[in-house]
């Protein structure tokens, strides 16, 4: 029988999982909550010091930081070198594509043909799409895609899997999820060994070098300890949306619940029974997700490999004909490729206009402009949200808070409140602290604003749709005359 000729159907479904999710990144902002701080820090990882202690603000100073995400802020900093947030703004895209192509592979693995494996990837895009944010975590992604990929071909390609540890190694100096790599291994073990597999003994040892190779980092195991510590932190859970408990008011944990009760209903109704090894793999990613809606994102990578490796095995019985896959048109087919690779390029962020921070939400390039303006030192409360676009533009200046939460014991952050409530006795909180400005969002800082109007020893320096700048009345550069 004649090979169809390149490029073929089957090339056209394995492309879609990685130029829609491309061409979705680059068509999207940034945010600069968990991104614009990390790039500065990556600043000083590649001037070859690693931060150790908080020198970005006047609450903490000198409090120690484990900078556990330390290689991802080297890479994002020479990202930025190259071409400012243009580039990783491409970066991102090309983090997102390489991860939705290992799961298609993964799903491949399974023995799902190459449609099945493109529309389950191209699914657990469009559920996870609202954490696929530019930060360490998305270096984070590929790697734990990557150790899906290896597993899911264990058997036929065993020599993978010495990867792991290599993937671990990297993965314990980028993102503090690295504790997920010595678990899927532990998960494919399971599996292995309910399945008396032979192969389990070397599985078992590539566990524990995984684990091992976590290890590898500046920090050794204070890198667990941190990743302990922040997952029990009471303020963070308060505080950051991400790390509260799921729930049907995002289109995320919308997504998360419809897809857990889709498989859930087709595994009730199979005829055939369901390995536990899977059943395990979706009960570890669901139960991991519900108390944290950041947790979407590990079910998103892990659910289409399990139901492509369930709907494999529903299909073990179907007589296969050979020609029961078409090629499709090869003119068509190379018009869709092209077109899609044309859509990719028309996308590019250098097409459009990117002036400084116009790539990226909550980066007021005003208002930081106009603090890194003030005297070297002056004290400055931000929202909290805008600390990392401060931290990064105006680094002269140091803040009240910034995306750190786990730096900040409750005294601080409660009086950050106080302050931005407006609430009683933020005047001798602004005064206890020497606080020469305060940069006031408009959506949610009205009645601190509406107070500093009113109060003489303040005075407005700047304004714009974003917010305002108030300075005390002695700050040089805006006294009036």
């Amino acid at each position: 029988m004649r090979r169809p000729g390149w490029p073929t159907l089957d090339h056209v479904w394995a492309a879609l999982p990685v130029v829609i999710p491309v061409v979705v990144s680059l068509a999207t902002r940034m945010v600069a909550i968990d991104l614009a701080y990390h790039v500065r820090a990556g600043e000083q990882v590649l001037r070859g010091t690693i931060p150790r202690a908080d020198s970005w603000t006047f609450t903490v100073a000198g409090t120690p930081w484990l900078d556990q995400q330390w290689g991802a802020q080297a890479l994002l900093a020479s990202a930025h070198r190259v071409g400012g947030f243009a580039t990783i703004a491409l970066l991102r895209a090309g983090l997102i594509g390489l991860t939705f192509a290992l799961v298609y592979l993964a799903c491949r693995a399974k023995g799902a043909d190459p449609r099945t494996s493109s529309l389950l990837s191209l699914g657990g895009f469009v559920v996870c799409l609202q954490t696929l944010a530019m930060r360490p975590q998305l270096f984070a992604v590929p790697l734990f895609a990557a150790s899906l990929w290896i597993l899911a071909g264990r058997h036929e390609r065993p020599a993978r899997l010495w990867a792991l540890p290599v993937l671990a190694i990297v993965w314990a100096n980028v993102h503090g999820s690295f504790v997920f790599a010595p678990l899927l291994v532990g998960l494919a073990l399971f599996e292995d060994v309910i399945g008396r597999d032979p192969r389990r003994t070397r599985l078992a040892l590539i566990a524990g070098l995984t684990a091992i190779a976590t290890l590898v980092n500046p920090f050794g195991v204070g890198v667990w300890v941190y990743v302990k510590d922040l997952s029990t932190n009471s303020v963070i859970r308060d505080t950051i949306t991400e790390w509260s408990p799921m729930s049907v008011s995002t289109f995320s944990g919308i997504a998360f619940f419809v897809t857990a009760a889709v498989i859930a209903g087709w595994l009730a109704r199979t005829s055939r029974p369901i390995p536990w090894g899977t059943l395990l793999w979706l009960g570890t990613f669901f139960a991991l997700a519900l108390p944290a809606r950041r947790g979407v994102i590990w079910w998103a990578l892990v659910a289409p490999v399990a139901v492509a490796g369930l709907m494999h095995a529903a299909e073990d019985h179907v007589p296969v004909r050979e020609d029961r896959a078409p090629s499709g048109s090869r003119a068509l087919n190379i018009g869709v490729l092209a077109a899609l690779l044309g859509l990719v390029l028309v996308m590019l962020p250098w097409w459009r206009p990117h002036a400084e921070g116009s790539l990226l939400a909550e980066a007021p390039v005003g208002l930081a402009r106009t603090t890194a303006a003030l005297p070297a030192g002056s004290r400055v409360v931000v929202p909290q949200p805008w600390g990392s676009w401060f931290a990064f533009a105006s680094p002269d200046t140091p803040v009240f808070v910034d995306p750190r939460i786990e730096l900040y014991p409750a005294d601080v952050w409660n009086d950050y409140l106080t302050v931005r409530s407006a609430g009683a006795g933020w005047r001798e909180i602004l005064d206890r602290y020497g606080v020469e400005g305060v940069v006031a969002d408009r959506r949610t800082w009205g009645p601190l604003i509406a107070e500093l109007r009113d109060d003489p020893a303040w005075q407005l320096a700047y304004e714009d749709r974003e917010g305002m700048v108030f300075v005390r009345v002695h700050i040089t550069p805006f006294t009036t005359t």
